[in-house]
């Protein structure tokens, strides 16, 4: 550390770790200075460091064994959310304890400071490692290449990829599974199937257009003016038996309407209007409560006449089969116990006066003035098919639950054996063979290759850069977007490529560098146009939002000059993620110097040349210890 200058001594991560170390503790994270991280690492291996605080990337290095492993946490954040630890996570973090001939054994501490399911910890603790799957994916700079050697074939390329083997692996087990489920199908016989099977699309037409029907007469605009507190409806609810009824309806059961209310969307418009928008209907019915851990309830609809609480739920509309003609009168209070459980009893009361006929109900146009053709037309195919079951030759069958049963689960193989042989066809085709296609078409409208797929000048630029978005930065270099701006300006511009962290409090770029930035979007809108055109998969928002400008002021002073303590005060970043981004930017510039030098831009090509003597200095480059 003695090599580094005064100013760089006086950095913070120097300052505040360097004491630290010296009694034996040390920090491991990807945001430390390059130097720093090596200095760290060898004296752990060198076992002067006596409790390192670590992230789980320095588990992977080869010669880092501990004495002790602890994890403070069951729970990690991936980028996107909190996750439980993955068995091969776990795995990999606690093989560091025991040091090889040293240690008789390893001591792995794991804080459980959450409540945890034991199936979570036992799939931690003892579940399989991760799997090792192909990453595989075309890139225009590698297309590129193949077209540009004499003997390129990138299909050749994509048939011999690990991502092809991976799919190809997969076949025998499909062909296993479709023999097996077709086998299981055959052996399924049925007495009158064909009877059967018409009985059984004539259920499937009924039940549809019972939903038709029910769609229409609950839609706000009819239902609405109805659901009136008082009013007694019919629910579904879940019941027990998991199999399909072809014959009894869903079971229903009864309740009390307390109230209505609009769902709020947050991303719907103020204005919509009250027909079209969604409700929920607050309902008292009878529910059994289960507890299922210290904070969570679970809460489930039965029937009026079994065990459970009086309470009011929220059902959507969806879940109301019918509305019935009798309204009840209920108290404004209905928070105390005993009086939700004196509405059920009346509730139970109504009902069991109407057991014979059923509670009454209002006529959807009769009483609900439901005015709708699409009503009337589904209403006149339910008694069309009413008649269609009474003369049907097998309704009358005693067995015609059981073979209906029987007939859905050879229905559900058949779909079964389709699923597996559509995967079986995807495995079998060319992996990535219509995104290679559509990507070529890409680089034939942006003047990449010809109609012979011959590289063009555009397409040798491209073919050099592999470190950043090779369309962009060639497309930015076709435009003359480098040749009229300063040095400085131009490493800043670069600097949007390399930088993928996303910053809270990031500070907007100067007005010139602003209106830089603004050009590389539009250049990244339109090729991302093309793209969509061309049928390659890609959402546009998040392709431009891709490129940053969270450090471009930094890199614009780094370039002209400033301290690295300096350009640490215009930045929030770790020290270490802006080292790597510059790092990132030198190499992004060499291969831009190539690209300059195969076409011939000899003004460009001292240009990117200057640039890399410009931000190749200090502590950013400093050699690595290991070398």
């Amino acid at each position: 550390m003695d090599l580094l200058s005064d100013d760089e001594k006086k950095l913070p991560q120097v300052s505040n770790i360097l004491p630290l170390l010296k009694r034996g503790i040390g920090v491991h994270h990807s945001g430390l200075l390059p130097i720093l991280k090596e200095v760290i690492e060898i004296l752990f291996q060198e076992g002067l460091i006596k409790c390192l605080f670590a992230t789980e990337t320095f588990s992977i290095g080869l010669n880092m064994p501990a004495k002790t492993v602890v994890f403070t946490n069951v729970r990690k954040f991936d980028g996107d959310k909190f996750r439980w630890l993955s068995s091969g996570e776990y795995i990999q973090m606690s093989g560091r304890a025991g040091r090889r001939g040293i240690d008789q054994r390893g001591i792995c501490i794991l804080m459980v400071d959450e409540k945890m399911e034991p199936s979570t910890a036992k799939m931690m603790l003892k579940g399989s490692a991760d799997f090792l799957n192909s990453a595989f994916h075309l890139s225009y700079n590698m297309l590129l290449n193949q077209l540009r050697c004499e003997d390129g074939d990138p299909e050749k390329l994509l048939r011999h990829s690990f991502y092809q083997f991976q799919a190809d692996r997969a076949l025998p087990d499909l062909e296993k599974q479709v023999k097996e489920l077709t086998r299981e199908r055959d052996s399924i016989v049925i007495e009158e199937e064909d009877s059967l099977k018409d009985y059984f699309n004539l259920l499937q037409q009924y039940r549809s257009l019972k939903k038709d029907v029910h769609d229409i007469v609950f839609a706000p605009k009819y239902c609405l003016p109805y659901l009136q507190p008082g009013r007694l409806v019919s629910l579904l609810y879940a019941s027990n038996d998991k199999r399909p009824s072809f014959f009894t309806h869903e079971p229903v059961t009864w309740g009390i309407i307390v109230n209505f209310q609009k769902i709020n969307n947050l991303n719907e418009a103020a204005d919509k209007r009250p027909e079209d928008s969604q409700y929920t209907v607050d309902v008292l019915t009878r529910c059994m409560v289960a507890k299922e851990s210290e904070t969570k309830k679970s809460i489930k609809i039965v029937h009026l006449k079994e065990q459970g609480e009086p309470l009011v739920v929220s059902v959507p509309l969806s879940q109301i089969v019918s509305l019935s003609v009798v309204r009840l009168y209920i108290p404004k209070d209905l928070v105390p116990l005993e009086a939700r459980e004196n509405m059920l009893k009346v509730l139970s009361e109504v009902y069991s006066r109407f057991l014979k006929d059923g509670i009454p109900l209002l006529d959807p146009e009769e009483d609900m003035k439901v005015q709708s053709n699409s009503y009337r037309k589904a209403v006149r195919r339910i008694e069309a098919l009413d008649r269609l079951f009474e003369k049907h030759e097998i309704r009358n069958s005693p067995l015609i639950q059981q073979n209906l049963q029987v007939f859905h689960d050879k229905l559900e193989l058949s779909a079964k054996i389709k699923l597996v042989k559509k995967s079986m066809r995807s495995s079998t085709a060319l992996a990535f063979k219509d995104e290679l296609k559509a990507r070529k078409r890409v680089l034939r409208r942006l003047g990449y290759i010809n109609s012979e797929d011959v590289v063009m000048v555009k397409g040798q630029v491209a073919c050099e850069i592999s470190s950043a978005d090779e369309l962009i930065l060639t497309e930015l270099m076709f435009s003359g977007s480098f040749k009229d701006i300063s040095i400085e300006e131009m490493v800043a511009l670069l600097s949007c490529f390399v930088w993928q962290e996303k910053l809270q409090d990031a500070p907007k770029p100067r007005e010139e560098l602003e209106l830089l930035f603004s050009q590389l979007q539009e250049t990244a809108r339109r090729v991302a146009n093309v793209q969509l055109d061309c049928k390659v998969q890609m959402d546009i928002d998040s392709f431009v939002n891709s490129f940053r400008s969270d450090v471009m002021e930094a890199v614009y002073a780094w370039a002209k000059g400033s301290k690295f303590f300096e350009i640490m005060e215009l930045s929030s970043v770790f020290e270490g993620s802006l080292i790597r981004a510059i790092r990132r930017l030198e190499e992004i510039l060499q291969q831009l110097t190539f690209a300059a030098k195969a076409i011939g831009e000899t003004e460009l090509e001292e240009k990117f040349q200057e640039a890399v003597k410009k931000i190749k200095r200090d502590i950013v480059f400093a050699a690595s210890l290991y070398l």
